[in-house]
């Protein structure tokens, strides 16, 4: 019911993240590796990414952190959500 939602924004974020790498990179053919990288290591990416955002920026708290802790907060809501309801499903109230 729920998983839809947890779907499309991990899609969601993957994106951010392959545009995020590619524009953190140095031009050149650094751009579309760090793209490629992003796109094929989803996970690690998304780690790496808020280190080298840290560091552009000089805060952890960018914009693409934000983003990354936001979708984890959504992940952590969802799977409460599914929890919950199969337990009232099953009458463990």
């Amino acid at each position: 019911m729920f998983y839809p939602l947890l779907l499309f924004s991990g899609i969601g974020l993957h994106g951010y993240t392959v545009w995020t790498g590619f524009h953190l990179a140095n031009a050149g053919v650094p751009q579309y590796a760090a793209a490629l990288a992003a796109y094929a290591f989803p996970v690690i990416s998304e780690l790496t990414l808020v280190y080298f955002a840290w560091r552009a920026t000089g805060s952890w708290v960018n914009g693409y952190s934000v983003w990354v802790l936001m979708w984890i907060v959504l992940a952590i809501f969802v799977w409460a959500l599914a929890v919950s309801r199969r337990r009232l499903v099953r009458g463990e109230a």
